[in-house]
């Protein structure tokens, strides 16, 4: 059932960078509402600040100046502990890099989780093998990532971030480094994503062809530079 309010809200943000030449003022307070069931992309051109913002909704960065809202919850004031506890039962992340742990299978990656979150075990195996499926990833369930191709390893990282059923999936660059076979893969299943599992999305990304996927788009505009001179 769809919520009444914004399962993000982003209000006047700002973050600022101090370099040794000057500030760089980020988002220009930036204001945008995201609707449960949104794909949203945030666009823009590289530097100024995607990875920033996909980071403060996250609650793994602090913003300089305004608010940001995920589900009812400020997570601009929340402590590391509460953070990590409700970004665990409430956010599935996916980084540039899949960050997968090598040492361990893909079904022991997508599995860390359900793990971390205490489920049974009859309950992990079965939503592991269900997303492992969905993902065309069953008969790679028990190789280890340095043996999967840069495509399959980001699907097992995007599988990791969703077998909780996490109420917002926030991806950063989803597709960069891949190939171009690889991206003609990932980007329906991006879309599948968002037809069959009913959630939010919101993704960082400099593919004109995945923010056309969206179903609205978050522009950022260029940083502002103040000169150390002008300070």
């Amino acid at each position: 059932m769809l919520t009444s309010e914004p399962i993000v809200r982003v209000e006047n943000l700002t973050k600022i960078f101090e370099t040794e030449l000057g500030k760089i003022f980020l988002f220009g307070e930036l204001c945008a509402e995201i609707e449960e069931g949104d794909f949203a992309a945030i666009t823009g051109p590289t530097g100024v600040g995607k990875t920033t913002l996909i980071n403060i909704i996250a609650g793994l960065e602090a913003p300089s100046g305004g608010k940001v809202t995920v589900l009812g919850n400020d997570v601009t004031l929340m402590n590391d502990p509460s953070m990590t506890e409700f970004r665990g039962r409430h956010i599935g992340m996916v980084f540039q890099e899949s960050r997968l742990l090598t040492n361990v299978s893909v079904f022991e990656n997508v599995e860390l989780p359900l793990v971390i979150q205490g489920a049974k075990e009859s309950e992990r195996i079965r939503r592991t093998g269900e997303i492992l499926e969905f993902f065309g990833l069953t008969r790679k369930a028990y190789d280890y990532p340095t043996a999967l191709s840069a495509g399959e390893n980001k699907k097992v990282a995007i599988a990791r971030a969703l077998v909780t059923e996490p109420s917002l999936l926030l991806m950063d660059e989803p597709t960069g480094g891949l190939d171009a076979s690889a991206l003609n893969v990932l980007a329906p299943l991006l879309r599948g994503i968002h037809y069959f599992q009913k959630g939010t999305i919101v993704m960082a990304t400099n593919s004109l062809s995945l923010a056309r996927m969206a179903s609205r788009e978050i522009p950022i505009v260029r940083p502002r530079i103040m000169m150390a001179s002008q300070s």
